[in-house]
């Protein structure tokens, strides 16, 4: 039996096209900026570093949410335990960090690719 083979109920079915959907979502928003970040830096320098400067900045914020959403799954249940027994009162939940995370992530990945397709599209 393979994992193939394996009945997927729909309520799973239902939650991974949700997350396809939500990842394209926030990738495509993080290609907009790429493109308008290493447009903008145009102005200022040439094409090569333009891009270079707008694909490091993508891969800073695709790095910042890949390390904070493992932190969350890591350490988030121990959070909300240690809020629950220092009685604080606090909105902050595992699940909406790792939420939160997950835009981070995809953002900066569709920046990071958004620079580098901007890169070949200039010849650079």
């Amino acid at each position: 039996m393979t994992d193939s083979s394996l009945p997927v109920s729909r309520s799973r079915r239902a939650r991974y096209r949700a997350l396809v959907l939500g990842a394209a979502r926030w990738a495509g928003t993080g290609a907009a900026i790429g493109v308008v970040v290493s447009m903008g830096l145009l102005a200022f320098r040439p094409p090569k570093p333009a891009t270079d400067t707008s694909f490091a900045l993508g891969a800073l914020v695709l790095g910042f949410g890949v390390t904070a959403w493992s932190s969350a799954v890591g350490l988030g249940r121990t959070i909300e335990g240690l809020q629950a027994r220092l009685d604080v009162a606090s909105d902050w939940t595992e699940a909406s960090a790792r939420e939160a995370f997950f835009v981070v992530s995809w953002t900066g990945t569709g920046w990071a690719v958004a620079a580098t397709l901007t890169s070949i599209a200039l010849g650079v």
